[in-house]
């Protein structure tokens, strides 16, 4: 291999594992494309520098993030979840929906492998806003980080998603189930999730609700709204009470924004 196409590999390599890729998928990934042994594997990963993984993570700074006072909090025991309306104007969302309608592919499932496994449990359709390679993905992930006022280096690359009328997505949760050979491939780089972030990008006309089956909460999609919860308790243990569900559209597409945080930084 030649130093120009291993410059050109490490690259890739460090942007996708900054972006939230897990170490199973991108090893797996360089062994196919490259054809880089363990040897050529273990030299990459170590060239990167990255952080290795904290003894001791501080789930009390998510917990008690500077909210902007714009935000309604909906108030549930121990459970953080916010509204923050008109977080897009109609003209933004209009945009990210134009560049979403151009890049869809199936919506994918976790798994222990990190494969890409389409599964009838999630049925809607994706699209990647890397704020790495597309200026509208920078514009609206530095949004989004500063609002929060999060590490960029801790979100995942933002996805939006697009539901027809009858896709769904089944009861979930975001984080990942600890004691789980699920949690063991996703959380090895930058850790547990903590946050997410979703921004609405239209009105539906009927059906479409996120619903929150432990609060007896379902929220109706309204153009430019964000929604916004931490997945956690305040000592870092998953919060079942965040479970939800995308609710199937019954009149009309339904278009949102997703961003996912983590608890520690590769760089």
């Amino acid at each position: 291999m030649s130093d120009v196409i291993n410059q050109i590999a490490k690259d890739e390599f460090i942007l996708s594992a900054i972006s939230g890729v897990s170490k199973e998928q991108m090893v797996r990934f360089f062994k196919e494309e490259y054809k880089y042994t363990d040897k050529d594997m273990d030299e990459l990963i170590q060239s990167c520098n990255f952080n290795k993984k904290p003894r001791f993570i501080n789930y009390w700074k998510f917990y008690n993030l500077k909210i902007p006072n714009t935000a309604t909090k909906l108030k549930f025991p121990f459970t953080q979840i916010y509204i923050q309306k008109d977080f897009f104007s109609a003209e933004k969302c209009q945009e990210i929906m134009t560049y979403m309608d151009q890049d869809l592919h199936p919506s994918a499932v976790s798994n222990p492998e990190d494969r890409v496994i389409v599964s009838e449990y999630r049925t809607s359709s994706s699209a990647f806003f890397d704020y790495k390679l597309t200026p509208l993905g920078f514009e609206i992930d530095k949004k989004i980080n500063r609002y929060l006022g999060m590490d960029p280096f801790i979100g995942e690359t933002i996805q939006g998603q697009k539901y027809q009328p009858g896709e769904y997505y089944k009861e979930h949760h975001d984080y990942y189930d600890i004691f789980t050979e699920e949690y063991e491939t996703y959380t090895q780089w930058m850790g547990q999730r903590t946050w997410t972030f979703m921004v609405y990008l239209n009105d539906v006309e009927e059906g479409g609700e996120t619903y929150f089956k432990h609060l007896h909460l379902k929220i109706k999609p309204k153009q430019g709204m964000a929604i916004f919860w931490n997945n956690l308790w305040p000592f870092g243990w998953p919060n079942y009470k965040t479970m939800h569900e995308a609710l199937p559209p019954v009149k009309g597409n339904k278009y949102i924004l997703t961003k996912w945080y983590r608890s520690w930084p590769l760089l």
